[in-house]
């Protein structure tokens, strides 16, 4: 079976994909990714063969362009926050059509995998006649919604339904409207050298600092840097993964190790707790890892995933200097374990990639 993968760029938008793009293709499936932007180098790291669908497009003057038309991205939940996402994706994925119908032209899939936010794929599928299958990228949004916002945008009209809509929200986080099915979280957060002292034993609480890769890049390291000041006067060990250069953060207290990259599965497990901005990546690889939460949530859906986590008790939140201490000193006392231990079990009961890989299969007739 021939699988075209399409995502918007960007490894929130991808990552959530590899482990089951994984199981296709060690299942003997042949796998094309179309994206553009940051995904064509993502994609050949993730080891898919990949092609540009957008070349030479300006991205950020997409994003300047829809952004002065809707106010920006920041700082919106709820409702807002899909319509926002929704009119955002909705000029990406037309960016993207065009080159996207190409490539299927050219490769002639069975199967178009495409991610919530990507519209591109949906479109294609209806009009070529090809089953598609919808992958969410947030806990917080069941596949289907935003994606049907953003086909309507691009055609005026509802997409055919998916053959198959894969959620990702552990079941008892689960939005309103269920999945067909649900994939465990195996997380992917790219390759990386992994220093040797995140596999060493802390002798203090260790706590994870992080806010993704988009925040440092786009609003520069202030904001984490206040975040890591605050947290490392707490007796705790502070580890620090920023996304960029460590050395824009400047001198750092010695209780705190910065690296730009650092792969979650091998940090989380020796943690105690992780402070983040609530992107749908690093908060499932801690829900993954048992690990309680301080969400700091800066936008898109990062306020909805900080609010389905606070409601479940795996996570609270922390924005101000003394706010922030006295978040850690709760992550770290216990007091979350219960609730982070109870989703790590309901997660790793999910069917793993390699199952849903197998049952895609069998319904698609392995073609």
């Amino acid at each position: 079976m021939r699988v075209l993968i399409t995502t918007s760029p960007g490894a929130g938008h991808l990552f959530p994909l590899v482990p089951l793009a994984w199981a296709l293709r060690s299942a003997g499936h042949d796998l094309l990714l179309a994206t553009t932007g940051g995904g064509l180098e993502l994609g050949p790291a993730a080891g898919l063969s990949t092609v540009d669908a957008a070349p030479g497009i300006d991205l950020g003057e997409v994003f300047r362009t829809v952004g002065a038309r809707t106010g920006g991205f920041g700082g919106t939940a709820g409702v807002a926050a899909q319509e926002q996402a929704a009119v955002l994706f909705t000029e990406i994925s037309r960016v993207l059509l065009d080159g996207v119908r190409r490539t299927a032209d050219l490769w002639r899939p069975d199967l178009v995998l495409h991610e919530g936010l990507d519209g591109a794929g949906a479109v294609v599928a209806a009009e070529r006649g090809i089953p598609r299958v919808e992958h969410a990228i947030s806990p917080a949004s069941a596949p289907g919604v935003i994606s049907a916002l953003i086909v309507r945008g691009l055609t005026g009209s509802a997409p055919p339904p998916a053959v198959a809509a894969i959620g990702i929200a552990p079941p008892s986080m689960a939005p309103d409207r269920e999945p067909g099915w649900t994939v465990r979280t195996v997380p992917y957060s790219g390759g990386a050298l992994v220093p040797p002292s995140v596999l060493v034993a802390p002798e203090r609480p260790r706590v994870l600092v992080t806010m993704g890769t988009v925040a440092p890049r786009v609003g520069g390291t202030d904001t984490i840097r206040a975040l890591v000041e605050a947290v490392a006067e707490e007796p705790v060990e502070v580890l620090v993964a920023l996304g960029s250069d460590p050395g824009e953060l400047g001198p750092l207290p010695p209780s705190v190790r910065a690296h730009r990259w650092v792969p979650l599965s091998a940090a989380l497990p020796l943690c105690a707790a992780v402070v983040h901005h609530c992107g749908a990546g690093t908060s499932l690889a801690a829900l993954a890892a048992g690990v309680p939460q301080v969400a700091v949530p800066q936008g898109a859906d990062q306020f909805l995933n900080a609010d389905a986590l606070v409601r479940r008790g795996c996570a609270v939140r922390g924005t101000e200097p003394e706010e922030l201490r006295a978040a850690v000193r709760r992550a770290v006392s216990g007091e979350l374990a219960t609730a982070a231990a109870e989703v790590r079990q309901e997660i790793a009961a999910l069917p793993t990639p390699a199952a849903v890989a197998e049952e895609l299969g069998a319904l698609l007739g392995s073609r």
